[in-house]
């Protein structure tokens, strides 16, 4: 089976997310421990951001990282340009696909494109530069043309191609079947990729399914922040090759907790807490069929280790719990009680966990409403602030 290569891009699309922004210290120590963990590939940013931007690729481009260090440049060849100042080993074209994208964004057609796509990916080879031709909105595009653009980009210079699914449209069976399609034309030579987003929560089952057809690098980002409703979370999609494909990929899956936690912190972006393998509640077990179960063989209810991930597992008291998890906790502990005890003592905890006012819940939504608009956001007023000690008082730009 092909190795599978995971392209990270926390520190570029990641970071798009909407009120996200990384400091260059933390975006080092994000891009440090995505190589600990063995990411190989990773996209840290738009080089044509910023003068800020581009330092802070110059710097990761020379941290010494096992991981290829690349960037995403638009059809541009000052943006190349700019990727070659930072020293960076690979760049990530993106190339509108679609004729909406085509029209709104380029104004200019296919063939208008696939001349503009030609000289660019042709100068960035020259230039030494490893060309993945990123494909935008290739769900929404023309087969055809995806696959033409797909082979001619190899012949001008291009490794690899990554097909899209800008605004989340796919689902799994469409995706398998396409992807393999563009597979089977494109030479084999050629690496191929998908870049998903989770706008229908499909990302991750859309990714899995184009590794099944043959793309062996996926786009995937810590968490699944990234424009809108994100990306593959790099956990479900290293969870899922490890526990339910059976495909090589040279992550250390135990450090990817610390990693997401990391990354909750420095974005602002914090994981809900039923989310798989990095949620607050992703290995607590509460309902008394399921202690029972565990109690019995812990993979009667565990599909995961949680130890493999670096975490662990406990049981939590409260409206479903059973016996069994009474009478295992007082055994951890030497005491003994009979059946009639056993049973005052589980009545007792219902009735305390549900004699609790909800309270404290509303009151933390509140708060979490009012993070979000304080954080994840950019006050209006502010703004027009700006506005007027640039422009002048009254707005117009003349009243200087």
């Amino acid at each position: 089976m092909n190795k599978i290569f995971l392209v990270d891009g926390t520190l570029r699309e990641g970071e798009q997310a909407p009120g996200v922004f990384f400091t260059r210290e933390e975006k080092i120590e994000i891009a440090k421990a995505l190589d600990g963990l063995g990411v190989p590939i990773l996209d840290v940013g738009m080089p044509s951001i910023s003068e800020e931007e581009r330092e802070a690729i110059h710097e990761m481009s020379h941290l010494g990282l096992k991981a290829s260090v690349g960037v995403s440049l638009r059809l541009k060849k000052e943006e190349v340009d700019q990727a070659i100042q930072c020293h960076v080993k690979e760049i990530f074209l993106i190339c509108p696909v679609s004729s909406l994208h085509l029209r709104l964004k380029l104004g200019m057609d296919e063939k208008g494109v696939e001349t503009l796509a030609k000289g660019v990916i042709e100068y960035a080879s020259r230039k030494g530069l490893l060309v993945n031709l990123v494909a935008e909105d290739a769900s929404r595009a023309e087969r055809s043309f995806v696959q033409a653009l797909c082979r001619d980009a190899y012949q001008w210079g291009a490794q690899r191609a990554f097909l899209c699914d800008t605004v989340g449209v796919m689902e799994p069976f469409q995706m398998k079947e396409w992807v393999k399609k563009i597979r089977d034309s494109i030479p084999p030579e050629m690496g191929l990729g998908v870049h998903c987003h989770n706008d229908f929560g499909l990302a991750t089952a859309n990714t899995l399914a184009s590794i099944e057809a043959g793309a062996t690098f996926p786009s995937v980002t810590v968490n699944g922040i990234g424009e809108r409703a994100g990306n593959p979370s790099l956990h479900e999609v290293i969870l899922s090759l490890e526990k339910i494909l059976h495909r090589e990929h040279g992550i250390e899956i135990r450090n990817l907790y610390s990693l997401s936690r990391m990354v909750e912190t420095y974005s602002g972006i914090f994981m809900p807490a039923h989310a798989p393998i990095i949620g607050f509640n992703a290995f607590r077990h509460e309902s008394g069929i399921h202690v029972d179960g565990i109690l019995k063989n812990h993979q009667t209810y565990k599909a995961i280790d949680p130890q493999e991930v670096g975490r662990e597992s406990s049981f939590v008291l409260g409206k479903h719990t059973g016996i069994r998890t009474v009478l295992h906790l007082l055994k951890q502990r030497g005491y003994e009680a009979k059946e009639e005890e056993l049973k005052d003592i589980l009545k007792r905890v219902k009735e305390r966990k549900t004699a609790v006012e909800k309270k404290g819940i509303r009151e933390m939504a509140k708060k979490v409403e009012a993070y979000y608009k304080e954080n994840l956001d950019f006050p209006m007023e502010t703004f027009w602030e700006i506005v007027k000690e640039v422009l002048g008082q009254d707005g117009s730009g003349y009243n200087r």
